[in-house]
């Protein structure tokens, strides 16, 4: 060790050596990583365990067991830190047991990849969207219902919202007004689901919803209410010398209840044949079906 301590002082990524958590050495990127001055100070701590978040301990002091019994490092963890001073970062955490003076002591590499999680993060979010509305699209849709699916905590349901008609605005007034009228509706959609629900664009004039509800009846109370904003839009669109367009639209929904463990292509199909059944009596209506044995029903405004 005092052979390779300077290049450790100037290291740019942190480095604590430690034995069962009481430092032995720190360089002063990890003091700084700590949110503290200096290196001395990080050796000053009775237990460096004060620097990291409590949800943490459990984990590091199975690592650092398993570690110095069998002399094997352990694999890079990933984990949400903040210093000392409140600053969040996440950090890459790499341990190897090492001699120190004769005893078995952990060497802790860290590297804040803060940045880099952010980057994958955004990419991956890019590529679950739809390049126009920013809802989520057809794919990341598929993944979501999997997840949820394998592990039911409530009723969840899954509806299908077709616009009424929406050929004929692309057709009157062209695709670029078409666009827009998306872009308000998928607003509207988006801002009615609560926390942990989805609004999805699935493609066209399609979109799906992922949502929470405690029977048939709270499902139609809040579908019925989301029919009803979309009713009551007005979708303003200036043209240059000519009168602006006040455009209105209505939407057909269906929707079902998903049965645990049920998979995406029998509730999407009886999603769908609501859906089919609210356009073809009449359009501008919410029609819930909730298993297979059973008639879809119309929901009926308060």
């Amino acid at each position: 060790m005092p052979d390779f301590k300077d290049i450790l002082d100037i290291h740019p990524n942190p480095c604590v050596i430690h034995i069962d958590f009481v430092p032995k050495y720190a360089n002063n990127a990890f003091a700084k990583f700590s949110g503290m001055s200096n290196a001395q100070e990080v050796l000053n701590l009775e237990s460096i365990r004060v620097l990291f978040e409590d949800e943490h301990w459990p984990e590091a002091q199975r690592r650092y067991k398993h570690a110095i019994e069998t002399g094997t490092p352990t694999p890079p963890e990933v984990i949400n830190h903040t210093d000392l001073k409140g600053n969040p970062m996440i950090a890459e955490i790499t341990d190897k047991v090492i001699d120190w003076f004769g005893e078995k002591a952990m060497c802790t590499f860290v590297s804040v990849v803060t940045d880099q999680v952010f980057r994958e993060r955004t990419l991956r979010d890019m590529a679950n969207r739809d390049d126009l509305t920013n809802l989520y699209n057809r794919r990341y849709l598929l993944d979501l219902f999997n997840e949820r699916n394998a592990t039911p905590q409530r009723r969840q349901y899954l509806a299908m919202v077709d616009i009424d008609h929406f050929k004929r605005i692309n057709d009157s007034f062209g695709h670029p007004v078409g666009d827009l009228v998306l872009k308000q509706l998928a607003r509207i959609i988006e801002e009615f689901t609560e926390p942990e629900e989805c609004a999805f664009r699935l493609g066209g004039e399609e979109f799906a919803l992922l949502i929470w509800a405690d029977d048939r009846q709270d499902v139609c109370a809040r579908l019925e209410m989301l029919r009803g904003r979309i009713e009551d839009l007005t979708v303003r669109v200036s043209h240059l010398n000519k009168q602006p367009l006040a455009i209105n639209v209505t939407v057909s929904i269906g929707a079902t209840e998903i049965s645990d463990a049920e998979g995406f292509i029998s509730a999407s199909l009886r999603a769908d044949k609501s859906l089919y059944i609210a356009k073809e009596s009449g359009r501008n209506q919410v029609i819930n079906n909730d298993a297979e044995d059973s008639a879809p029903t119309p929901c009926l405004p308060d």
